[in-house]
């Protein structure tokens, strides 16, 4: 039976340790299981991630069509008997919980090595982290609302008698539901622990479990002799995460676990507006974080619920508008556009402002303008490709980066006015690029939901003019398994930039070149 890689789908020898094309690992598990179902009904897809104790995969459970993500613990720690305990008792924890804002355990089992898997919901969306750093700060009403969801599921694991102990933005999935409606999922239970448990939040041998950027001051021990942790412990851990949606940074940033240590024990957070002036105010939310996020826990918030109904009080005064990201950019790629020369008699190339190509990619709120034409869809420009004698891997890496600067120049520097069409609408312009590069297979506008017609292939990098609107393009690239989703904003008369990275352009490997060529 033909034997496919995971990742690049080339048809291999199973028997290689990894894919000879792209890399692959190729497990045991895979060597089994790819081709045939786990247990006849769990249809291996794809590789999502890999974990501190086994990798993550995504599943079609092919009688009831539905899918499913399968953590699988890894081979190598099979034998350790704390690590079976602790996957165990994630799974024993999991079971307690029904709530549409906690991801649902669906199995559990043994393999024949004697290790564990278990079969959760599978959640198409993005997590918390991967929202912020593609879309910076979130609006105080759409955090206000996300922070809602995320403590009535969180709400639901301390009712269940669970402390999470590692409450952060990359554990906060946001999904949409059946109607569309954006829905905030808390995954993995991995280090939770029940009231009943032992209170101590380090390991046996003293190296402390979680995020140190998230944690409270009793996840370090900082407890009256005879107390245990509780979810007020949770609560100062999502009173960070909330401030970070507001903001985009969290309130304490340090280099070393000691340094966090004094943080939380001891430092108050500085005001929004301090770390981020472009924040919105918002006082009466700003004094809700930081009681979630008091020292003494006995004045945060009695529980996840008392936190909810608070900030579900404000939401109606809370305003739509962001703060721009605290986050340097780049001044050499973005802030202003690669200076040419100009030929005798040209003027100057005017600085291009970095706010002006600004890309969001989610949006918690639909906004009122629709766009219902799409103008002209520009076909793919040729571009060549210039042979490079032998340099050192670094050299390669810096050429890839200048070529993709180049592009974005070019393809921005000096563009022609952009006219009324037929109907009268004032178009936008969008730069589209990708690494290494892709198809855009569909646009479609996140109000209306039409799809746009396309005319002709569109392959990065290319340029296109689109109606002012909000629009979801689909990337894709036969090289990834996965397509990519990103969305824009198209603002009348403005140039916009969009990037797909199938691949980190800093790791990505680079074809070798031989001797004099």
């Amino acid at each position: 039976m033909a034997f496919f890689c995971i990742h690049c789908r080339s048809e291999i020898d199973p028997k290689f340790k990894a894919c000879p094309f792209c890399g692959e690992p190729i497990t045991d598990f895979l060597r089994k299981y790819l081709e045939t179902p786990l247990e006849g009904k769990y249809q291996i897809l794809g590789r999502l991630g890999v974990g501190g104790m086994g990798d993550v995969y995504k599943a079609l459970h092919i009688h009831l069509n539905a899918l499913r993500v399968i953590k699988l613990m890894r081979a190598q720690i099979a034998g350790d008997a704390g690590a079976h305990e602790r996957f165990q008792r994630e799974a024993r924890l999991a079971t307690r919980i029904q709530h549409p804002n906690v991801a649902a355990l669906f199995d559990f089992d043994s393999l024949e090595d004697g290790s564990f898997y278990m079969v959760w919901e599978y959640i198409e969306g993005i997590n918390l982290h991967e929202l912020i750093d593609e879309r910076g700060p979130l609006s105080p009403r759409y955090a206000a609302r996300l922070a809602v969801q995320a403590l009535h599921g969180l709400d639901a694991v301390h009712r269940a008698g669970i402390i999470h102990r590692d409450v952060s933005p990359e554990n906060l999935m946001i999904a949409r539901d059946e109607e569309g409606e954006e829905r905030v999922k808390i995954i993995d239970l991995g280090i939770a622990k029940s009231g009943a448990d032992d209170a101590d939040n380090k390991t046996k041998t003293g190296m402390f479990v979680g995020k140190w950027k998230y944690c409270s001051p009793e996840h370090l021990g900082m407890l009256p002799e005879g107390e245990r942790i509780d979810g007020r412990a949770d609560i100062y851990s999502f009173g960070i995460v909330l401030y970070e949606m507001l903001t985009g940074v969290p309130p304490f940033q340090a280099d070393t676990p000691h340094a966090y240590l004094v943080s939380h024990s001891s430092e108050r957070p500085r005001k929004l507006r301090e770390v981020n002036p472009t924040v919105s105010e918002s006082p009466e939310l700003e004094a809700l974080i930081f009681r979630a996020m008091e020292k003494d826990r006995n004045k945060r918030f009695a529980n996840a619920r008392e936190f909810a109904r608070a900030i579900e009080a404000l939401i109606p005064s809370l305003g739509d508008d962001a703060g721009m990201s605290p986050k340097a950019v780049p001044v050499e790629v973005t802030a202003e556009a690669t200076r040419v020369s100009p030929k005798p008699g040209e003027p100057q190339p005017e600085p291009v402002d970095a706010r002006a190509t600004t890309v969001q990619t989610i949006s918690g709120k639909h906004l009122a303008a629709d766009a219902r034409t799409l103008d002209r869809v520009h076909p793919p420009t040729d571009g060549e490709t210039t042979g490079k004698r032998p340099l050192a891997w670094v050299l390669g890496i810096a050429a890839a980066a200048i070529i993709a600067v180049v592009v974005m120049v070019m393809m921005r520097r000096q563009p022609p006015p952009i006219p009324p069409n037929p109907q009268g609408i004032v178009l936008g312009h969008v730069g589209i690029n990708a690494f290494p590069w892709a198809e855009v297979k569909s646009i479609r506008n996140v109000v209306s939901g039409q799809t746009m017609p396309m005319s002709a292939p569109v392959v990065t990098p290319a340029p296109i003019d689109l109606a002012p609107g909000r629009y979801e393009l689909t990337f894709t690239n036969p090289a990834f398994a996965n397509p990519i989703t990103k969305v824009v904003e198209v603002r009348a008369g403005e140039e916009q930039q969009i990037t797909a990275e199938f691949a980190d352009p800093l790791t990505a490997k680079l074809p070798q070149f031989e001797e004099g060529r």
